[in-house]
């Protein structure tokens, strides 16, 4: 398999999977059999596994078509048959790879990848928070009337697990305040998925970092500044900073996986790189750069929306440290939620490489920055890969739901789709308009319907329906951007 090239791997399944006869046998690898008591795809992950077991004659041959697919699924995923089995043993793992055969049954091989369900739902568990952030897209503050109980919350879990939604993310608010937190996170975890928690931090004690440990598998902590008066500011409650920093710290004592979530403004911009080294100091494991989004109260201070050119030099910036970081075998992985990233990184791949020769051969009597043998692995993915990952998420591999149980797109997007007391959860993915619209890049338009990354990076959604009201419209956030007005100030907060 080493020697076909990616791209080939997606044009072969693109070239099989376009009849509607090969998709037909996926979506029936997806169905319970009568006879078997299982799912095709169930038994065919079993038998990677090593687990023998009875099949009908009917799942047998899907079983067997199953193992064909998969092999070209592997290559267009450079991977191997050796990773599917680790995969496998790892439940979270294996729905991700159910809803990937999914996918390709429902959608085909499209461009971006459109999963069967989304890898991972933010889940805004309670709108209720003990902080008054300025950007906060839930405009988070007491409790809604009609927030799901603990048995509608403990159902939706399963539902979304029998839907084969890989991640929960559980956010606000600030979930922490919901007494029944720990139940229905730890619910999640029973039912097989990678359990997420994004909370201030201001609640997480020594204690409360134990009993974190036992029951998500990561948690994302909210700091906006490295000095605490800009943290503090921002969030509306003095002490807020050193209470971050000091759950920062409990919980990677406890061996959690833990990342610092950054909402990069004007308001913060200057100190992002002292940041960077500032969470690397404190053991984190990931510095994530949030874009920012006018909706909620975020449409009250949009003047702090950094301009395309700030955001393209942060997003360099961050790309080049984050090849640092990892050619140098640092812990701290480096990402951002502005889908530009892609693009930035596909653009600087080769000029960081120059760069770092340049280093090298100007020290010879030093040791290398990076061994000239590691030149090689420098991050840096291919057209074909980035366009099956696709930037933008919305609808396509993530969703997210209220507190009161709506479906939306996008977090940042509050676009009502079903409510979860009425619809099933799979039913609403699969068919809802808004979603198949924003898996479809050749609908968008102005700037990013022309643009040549448009599958790669696909622009933020969300930006374009905060400033537009029109998620098709161009992310004006973009250096590559055509240059439309974004609609009034005031005409904004009014329509939110």
């Amino acid at each position: 398999m080493s020697g076909i090239p990616i791209s080939l791997g997606f044009n072969a399944m693109r070239i099989i999977l376009s009849g509607s006869q090969p998709r037909a046998l996926l979506k029936k690898s997806l169905e319970k059999c009568s006879k078997c008591g299982k799912r095709p795809i169930d038994m065919f992950f079993d038998e990677c596994l090593g687990i023998k077991q009875k099949k009908c004659v009917t799942c047998t041959s899907i079983v067997s078509a199953l193992k064909f697919f998969t092999f070209i699924t592997l290559k267009a995923l450079n991977t191997n048959q050796e990773a599917l089995v680790k995969a496998l043993s790892v439940s979270y793992w294996r729905k991700g790879l159910t809803s990937t055969i999914k996918g390709l049954a429902w959608f085909g091989v499209t461009k971006p990848f459109v999963t069967g369900a989304p890898l991972f739902v933010v889940w805004n568990f309670t709108n209720r928070c003990n902080l008054r952030c300025k950007h906060c897209y839930q405009n988070a503050s007491s409790s809604l009337p009609a927030e799901l109980t603990t048995n509608e919350a403990l159902r939706v879990v399963k539902e979304l697990s029998d839907a084969d939604v890989t991640s929960i993310a559980f956010s606000g608010g600030e979930p922490l305040v919901r007494q029944d937190f720990f139940e229905v996170a730890g619910s999640a975890r029973d039912n097989g998925m990678y359990v997420t928690v994004a909370s201030n931090g201001t609640l997480i004690t020594r204690d409360v970092a134990k009993k974190l440990a036992k029951t998500v598998h990561y948690a994302e902590i909210s700091l906006d500044g490295i000095n605490p008066r800009t943290h503090d500011e921002f969030r509306g409650i003095p002490g807020s900073w050193d209470r971050a920093v000091s759950a920062i710290k409990y919980l990677v004592e406890e061996g959690v996986a833990v990342g610092v979530a950054t909402t990069v403004t004007k308001h913060n911009i200057s100190e992002i790189q002292k940041m960077v080294d500032f969470v690397e100091g404190l053991g984190a494991d990931y510095f994530i750069c949030f874009n920012f989004i006018p909706t909620g109260r975020a449409t009250k201070i949009l003047e702090d929306d950094p301009t395309p050119q700030e955001r393209e030099e942060i997003l360099k910036y961050l790309y080049k440290r984050l090849v640092f970081n990892m050619l140098q075998n640092k812990k701290l992985k480096i990402f951002t939620t502005a889908p530009q990233f892609a693009r930035v990184g596909l653009e600087m791949k080769e000029k960081i490489m120059e760069e770092i020769c340049t280093i090298n051969l100007t020290a010879p009597c030093v040791e290398p920055v990076v061994p000239t043998t590691h030149y090689a692995n420098i991050p840096g993915i291919t057209p074909e890969v980035a366009e099956f990952i696709g930037g933008c998420g919305a609808g396509r591999v993530y969703a997210a739901i209220s507190p009161e149980g709506d479906v939306q797109p996008c977090v940042f997007m509050p676009i009502k789709l079903g409510n979860l007391r009425h619809e099933k959860f799979e039913e609403i993915w699969l068919n809802s308009s808004v979603l198949n619209e924003l898996r479809d890049r050749k609908k968008l338009k102005g700037g990013c319907g022309t643009c040549a990354y448009k599958f790669i990076c696909g622009g933020c959604r969300a930006r374009a329906y905060g400033y537009f009201g029109d998620y098709l419209m161009p992310d004006p956030g973009c250096i590559r951007r055509v240059y439309e007005k974004p609609i009034h100030t005031l005409q904004l907060q009014m329509r939110l």
